[in-house]
């Protein structure tokens, strides 16, 4: 068997179901259950289901993608994440103008799995260094949270 189940998935990108359109019945909930925001299934920029688990794979558990696998845009909860730790560097007195327009730079590319992704992982772990403390850990914990598994893995260290 191939093909995914769709998933549905809140706002700002909790998981309430990996498994709609299984035969476990409706999964699906209006609302988020942890955070109160609007649920949806499909993309909102082209409406293709987004991919939950896998269809020969009962078991998966999938992290919700950061990019609509059918038209390449970024999934409300990706685009909200970029915004607010674009906000959030802007907070930083400790950087320069400089400094925090190079670091919302390489957001898309720590997002995704591309060429410029290790670049992109290498250059926001040398400048959130500089940053203050409470406003780096904040920058770093909200774009780790829909970066690349590259990506993660460079700027977590690991």
């Amino acid at each position: 068997m191939s093909g995914y189940y769709a998933r549905q998935t809140c706002l700002n990108g909790h998981v309430i179901s990996n498994f709609v359109g299984s035969h476990d019945g409706d999964l699906t909930q209006p609302f988020c259950n942890r955070c109160g925001a609007k649920t949806i299934i499909n993309c909102p920029s082209c409406n293709a289901p987004q991919h939950g688990s896998l269809l020969a794979d009962i078991e998966s558990n999938r992290s919700p993608d950061a990019y609509c696998w059918n038209c390449g845009r970024p999934y409300p909860w990706t685009s909200a994440r970029l915004e607010a730790a674009a906000e959030l560097a802007q907070e930083d007195e400790s950087l320069t103008d400089a400094d925090k327009q190079q670091l919302v730079s390489t957001f898309v590319d720590i997002t995704s799995e591309n060429p410029r992704t290790t670049v992109a992982a290498t250059r926001f772990k040398r400048i959130i260094r500089k940053a203050g403390k409470a406003v780096g850990e904040a920058v770093q914990k909200t774009i780790v949270e829909v970066a690349s598994e590259t990506a993660k893995k460079i700027i977590l260290g690991s």
